[in-house]
Parts: structure tokens; C-alpha cells; sequence
């Protein structure tokens, strides 16, 4: 019998399983945009539990619950912090820029982490002839760093520089699974560290599509009205 080689060109090229099929098929459903799909209600309650935040909203992908987290956090003109090699800086089309009016300021890492001798004197001066830094954008695990991830001090190191200098925090967490798998750490743990927390279900999950943004309550009632105006 043939058996077609392993397809390892990305983990967004896992298939459904059978059982998520018929899950997909049986599932009752309704109008999220007014919070009546029953499915929907359910999912964004377990991720609220599963990652220790108050408030979740489903979105279509990561790069949307990704843009929807930065401009939660950013206004036109506001610049972000990001590992040179971040997704959100290389791979979502110029999206920040184009949806928020955001720069990215891109910060040679390590394995495509951060840590405080990086970060240190990145914050731009308080001028009006110069760009607002309001965000740091951490990815767990690194993608083009090689499948790195975090150590509980390393966030803990980067989450307390940041709030103290009046600076928020989203992770890209299209791989927190694998990266809670890796570290040790609950997901709600590694969320702990942050103010907004992307996680996509299209990865290592084998879903066909979707993603999830967690947060406090109010970030998510704002991040709710942004994906409508994404579309």
C-alpha cells in the first residue's frame, strides 16, 4: 500500500480528523455577531478558563486576532517593539501599518526571543517629533527562530519592564500549546505575563480554521467592535 510522504512544508497543513467532521457537522449553531451560536459562546468561555483571562472573541485567523490585539493597544503613529523575525512584523502583509497606522521596530533577538538587554533603551523619548512606543509583541513559540520558547523568568523579566515603563503586552500565541507542552508552564501562566493573548487553532490542533483573542474584559469589548471594522 502507498503511504503519501509526511507533508512537513508547516503545521497549517494538518487535516480535520474524522471526529472533528462530525463535530463540525452536529454542532449548533447561531448568529455570533449578536451572541447567540451556542458553539461559539462555549468555545470563547473554555479558552477564557483554559488561559486564566476574563474575556475572549473568536476570530477567522491568527493574523486577525494578531491585528485585533495591536490596535487594541495602538493608535495611528504608535510604534511596537518585535523580534526581528515575529510574525506579526513579516507575515501578515504589512497589516499593522495598513489596519493601524503602526510602525514595528524590529529588535535583533536570540532564537527569536527577547529579553531585557535587547529591550533596554528601545523606548522612544517622550517628543512630539517622535513615534509613541506603546506595545511589546512576544511570539511563543518562535517560528523562523527554530521552535524556541520562554522560560517563566524571561517573561517575567520582560511583562515587569514593560508595565513599569507604561507599555502593554500581546503575545502571539499561535504555538502556546506547544510552548506549554515544551516549558512546563499552564497556559495561563505564560498569559499571566500578558494583556492581550492570540492562540490559533489551524497549528498543531489540526483544526480547519479559526483563532481566539483573550484579555481582560475591556480589551475584548474593544477588540469585538475592531473585528467588526476589519471585516
Amino acid at each position: 500500500m502507498f503511504n503519501p510522504p509526511i507533508d512537513m512544508r508547516s503545521d497549517t497543513v494538518t487535516r480535520p480528523t474524522p471526529g472533528m467532521r462530525a463535530a463540525i457537522a452536529a454542532a449548533e449553531v447561531g448568529d455570533d455577531m449578536i451572541a447567540e451560536d451556542p458553539t461559539v459562546n462555549k468555545l470563547e468561555r473554555l479558552c477564557c478558563e483554559l488561559f486564566g483571562k476574563e474575556a475572549a472573541v473568536y476570530a477567522c485567523s491568527g493574523t486577525q486576532s494578531n491585528q485585533m490585539g495591536v490596535r487594541v493597544h495602538c493608535h495611528p503613529g504608535d510604534e511596537l517593539l518585535i523580534e526581528s523575525g515575529g510574525h506579526i512584523a513579516n507575515f501578515e502583509a504589512g497589516a499593522p501599518a495598513a489596519l493601524s497606522g503602526v510602525t514595528c521596530r524590529l529588535i535583533e533577538g536570540q532564537n527569536g526571543l527577547l529579553d531585557l538587554p535587547q529591550l533596554e533603551g528601545k523606548i522612544r523619548a517622550d517628543n512630539q517629533h517622535l513615534t509613541d512606543t506603546r506595545l511589546v509583541c512576544l511570539e511563543n513559540t518562535t517560528n523562523l527562530g527554530g521552535g524556541y520558547y520562554y522560560s517563566k523568568e524571561n517573561l517575567e523579566r520582560v511583562s515587569q519592564w514593560a508595565w513599569s515603563n507604561g507599555l502593554k503586552m500581546h503575545l502571539d500565541g499561535a504555538r502556546l500549546l506547544n510552548a506549554s507542552v515544551a516549558s512546563g508552564l499552564s497556559p495561563a501562566e505564560i498569559c499571566s505575563h500578558f494583556d492581550t493573548i492570540s492562540i490559533c487553532f489551524s497549528k498543531g490542533l489540526g483544526c480547519p480554521m479559526g483563532s481566539v483573542l483573550v484579555g481582560n474584559q475591556a480589551n475584548i469589548t474593544k477588540a469585538r467592535r475592531i473585528r467588526k471594522l476589519f471585516g
